[in-house]
């Protein structure tokens, strides 16, 4: 049995976060999940279905373990996790962006684990006392119509704000983890003044180009219907992989030399897991080179293993720039980027 329930909603800190403490606190009125041996787990996923479903099937074939899994949006599960509280059903917390993770951790809902797989992860990876653990690399990333332009246009992620771009950019609602945790980093790089000229000038851009997620806009830039897109570098991959002749190019922004922002996937085993022995398991599944070549292989996202290659479609790593996981990791980085999305007024 795998029991799936997806909400849509306010994902951040503050009121929004506060938002969705209401939202999960109904949401725990249908019951917990139910039915749980010592052979299962208990899965709350911030991750979409199509990201998290290989790497549970493939733990549960290696292993024997039953693996239920809740994927919603990963702030209304950190909200629904306090709400629980001990009664929560969750043993491990999987998020697409770190930043949750780490905000778990601060709030005391995580456990350290001491994975032996740890030692083939770089310690940037890795949260506080080992609360939680990166799964994988993403870069910010711009893709860009071959058939409208014949090379790059742009180096840097601030020249997306400037004039020239109006009408011709699509980007994600702002709620995404993603583009929240871009954005702290690019204040770690560049500092507020910049990013909210940089935010007022892509909301201007967009117009109403504003995606509920990555692939309608690397859909509408392969159309032609806009002319760059701002996306997680996998999305662009994931395009050409399907269609080779699709009209598409990437640029991994150099940011003056600061390097393309950078995010991490991870997850965690929270603190009142029932399931340890199963939880910790799995933790060293994703860590281990088999659980990284999935993340590689099925999504071409960055492994966080130093023994394990990206995609062949990548380009060698040390071909591209990232800037440092740990600037859009600060606390201080993403409420400021919080502050001044409400600040600009995005969707």
């Amino acid at each position: 049995m795998n029991w799936k329930l997806s909400v849509r909603g306010l994902s951040w800190g503050g009121s929004r976060l506060l938002a969705g403490v209401a939202v999960c606190a109904l949401l725990t009125g249908i019951g917990p999940l139910s039915g749980w041996s010592a052979e299962q787990l208990v899965v709350y996923s911030g991750r979409g279905e199509k990201f998290t479903k290989p790497v549970v099937k493939a733990f549960s074939a290696a292993t024997g373990v039953e693996v239920q899994t809740l994927v919603s949006n990963a702030g209304q599960l950190l909200a629904r996790i306090q709400v629980e509280g001990a009664r929560t059903p969750a043993d491990v917390f999987m998020s697409n962006y770190a930043g949750t993770l780490d905000r778990a951790r601060r709030l005391g809902l995580l456990q350290p684990y001491a994975s032996p797989m740890l030692k083939h992860i770089p310690e940037r990876y890795v949260g506080p006392q080992r609360t939680w653990f990166g799964a994988s690399a993403r870069a910010r990333a711009i893709v860009y119509n071959t058939d409208i332009f014949s090379k790059p246009p742009v180096r840097s992620m601030l020249e997306l704000a400037e004039p020239r771009w109006r009408g011709k950019l699509g980007i994600t609602v702002s709620t995404n983890g993603s583009f929240v945790g871009g954005l702290a980093t690019m204040i770690g790089q560049h500092g507020e003044k910049r990013v909210r000229a940089f935010l007022e000038g892509i909301k201007a851009n967009a117009g109403d180009n504003v995606f509920p997620k990555h692939t309608p806009i690397v859909s509408a830039v392969a159309r032609g219907e806009i002319a760059l897109g701002l996306v997680n570098h996998y999305y662009y991959y994931r395009a050409i992989a399907k269609n080779g002749r699709a009209p598409l190019g990437i640029i991994f922004p150099d940011q003056d030399g600061a390097g393309a922002p950078t995010t991490i996937s991870g997850l965690a085993i929270l603190k009142h897991a029932k399931h340890l022995d199963a939880a910790r398991k799995f933790v060293d599944f994703v860590l281990s080179p088999r659980g990284q070549r999935l993340f590689a292989e099925v999504n071409y996202e960055i492994p966080v293993s130093r023994d394990v290659k990206a995609h062949r479609l990548l380009p060698p790593r040390d071909s591209i720039r990232l800037a440092p996981v740990g600037q859009g990791l600060k606390v201080e980085s993403i409420d400021l980027a919080i502050e001044l999305i409400r600040t600009v007024g995005m969707q």
